[in-house]
């Protein structure tokens, strides 16, 4: 059908005057498989579903969601409380999240809190009032105040992250300690003796490659990656004015590792013939800095998809535990032997 307007242009129909029923009728299905497809629920074959998706795209069909919303007491949102999505690290998960939901046919609402408690609290409370059938807390502590009112609006939600909080929760784990002990490892056996880490300093990272250099008796230092980003270059640069250096730095961020890169340049320190420095995450950016970073490679994409069906899960009462993502070390430019 065509629409002929006085200007003598002729344009489509407005995509709203599309019902269900045209969709169904287009992809010869029927009005219940196509509410079906389109909601994202599991009773619908999949070379079905993707024939009533793509009738639905070709006709310009948009879902009623305030209407479904009344009619089923649903929002079909799922919250994100994150501390912020500088890392590229996250900002890659939470994108491949959100595209998973979509194949269920859930939208995204995201709110950066700093990792500060109380705004936790504030974005949960924000999250519930605007419906949210379930959360995600995304290397935030989802606290014992947090658990209750999600457990009293029967919400599930889903820890990303070693900040796990309150227990009665799937966690998934992004990698961190995993990937510090690869980092601490291969240093190691490089003949680093001195190594320093960029990380929390009550967190696993720090736990993690302590326990491999107490192996040999070797000595660690931390610098808190939770200051603000200005803040963990500034501590980089004063380390550096020291007499005596560490020969390796690991980071539990890329972004934190460029700032060591761009402090140890100012410095006038040669990376890595003084300093030999490791990031996480294998940001985009890392096979473009200078010298190339080596870093922690993670399967962002396939995490950011466990992350969603974790909680497509939480929403079916299904609490089987998550399987981890490997994490795999990148060795690049930034990496060589003990300064002697």
């Amino acid at each position: 059908m065509a629409i002929h307007n006085p200007g003598g242009r002729t344009r489509k129909p407005r995509a709203e005057t599309m019902t269900l029923r045209d969709v169904a009728r287009a992809a010869g299905a029927s009005t219940a498989s196509a509410s079906r497809a389109l909601a994202g629920e599991g009773s619908v074959t999949t070379e079905l579903r993707s024939r009533i998706l793509a009738a639905a795209a070709r006709l310009g069909y948009v879902p009623n969601l305030a209407a479904r919303t009344l009619a089923t007491r649903r929002s079909g949102l799922i919250g994100i409380v994150v501390r912020n999505i500088a890392d590229p690290l996250i900002a890659g998960i939470l994108t491949a999240c959100e595209s998973r939901l979509a194949h269920f046919a859930y939208g995204v609402m995201l709110i950066t809190t700093s990792g500060r408690p109380e705004q936790n609290l504030l974005a949960t409370h924000a999250l519930l009032g605007r419906g949210a059938q379930a959360v995600v807390f995304a290397e935030v502590g989802a606290s014992t105040e947090i658990a209750r009112a999600l457990e009293a609006h029967g919400v599930p939600w889903v820890s990303l992250g070693e900040s796990a909080g309150a227990a009665g929760a799937p966690s998934l784990s992004i990698g961190r300690p995993e990937g510090a002990v690869l980092a601490a490892r291969y240093l190691l056996s490089l003949g680093h003796r001195r190594v320093a880490v960029i990380a929390r300093p009550d967190g696993d990272v720090v736990d993690a490659v302590k326990q491999v250099v107490a192996a040999g008796s070797r000595s660690l230092e931390v610098l808190d990656a939770r200051l603000e980003l200005d803040a963990v270059q500034a501590a980089m640069g004063r380390w550096l004015e020291r007499g005596e250096l560490p020969t390796a730095v690991i980071s539990d961020s890329d972004v934190q590792a460029l700032a060591a890169l761009r402090e140890c340049a100012i410095h006038d320190i040669a990376v890595p013939q003084r300093l030999s420095v490791i990031g996480f995450g294998d940001a985009e950016f890392a096979r473009r800095t200078y010298p190339t970073l080596s870093t922690v490679r993670v399967a962002t994409a396939e995490l950011g998809s466990r992350v969603a069906e974790a909680v497509v899960a939480g929403l079916k009462e299904d609490k089987s535990p998550a399987p981890d993502v490997s994490v795999k070390l990148i060795v690049r430019e930034s990496t060589g032997p003990a300064f002697a």
